[in-house]
């Protein structure tokens, strides 16, 4: 049984004289192996999502296209809005008490919104305060004529 064929091959010791031989062989197998894991690491992973941008209002124009907020926002924004503001107006009201207007009046429908949820409330609740943006730069511009004026 000490014959050299019953020996298995993990157990044979290779010569001196083949081992610079299968240093070099050994070392491009490892490359080999190196370039496939690097392939097989790029095949397998996810490409990376699109840089995005500083100035993206996707999210808004699908907001306002999508949602029932969004589109009572837009509809607000040319109805109800600018009738508040008229209304403000006509009112010769300060700015603070417009203010205090369009919180208690968006106080009130908010309240009535959470209970009946229609669109028409939730078209009033945009517009209290949509009005209050338009009547802002109003409310300046004639505090500021009044105080010019001396009246």
């Amino acid at each position: 049984m000490s014959d050299d064929s019953d020996r298995e091959w993990w157990s044979e010791r290779p010569s001196d004289h083949d081992r610079p031989g299968d240093a070099a062989e050994l070392a491009d197998a490892a490359d080999a192996l190196r370039d496939a894991a690097d392939a097989l690491r790029d095949t397998a992973t996810p490409s990376a999502p699109p840089e995005e941008g500083n100035w993206d209002f996707s999210y808004m124009r699908d907001w306002i296209k999508y949602t029932d907020n969004g589109t009572a926002f837009k509809y607000a924004a040319f109805s109800v809005g600018p009738l508040w503001t008229i209304f403000l107006g006509a009112q010769g009201f300060s700015f603070a008490t417009a203010v205090g207007a369009s919180l208690l009046g968006f106080i009130i429908v908010g309240n009535w919104h959470l209970r009946a949820e229609r669109k028409a409330t939730r078209l009033i609740t945009w517009g209290f305060p949509l009005g209050l943006a338009y009547y802002a730069p109003i409310a300046i511009v004639f505090g500021l004529a009044e105080v010019l004026v001396g009246g």
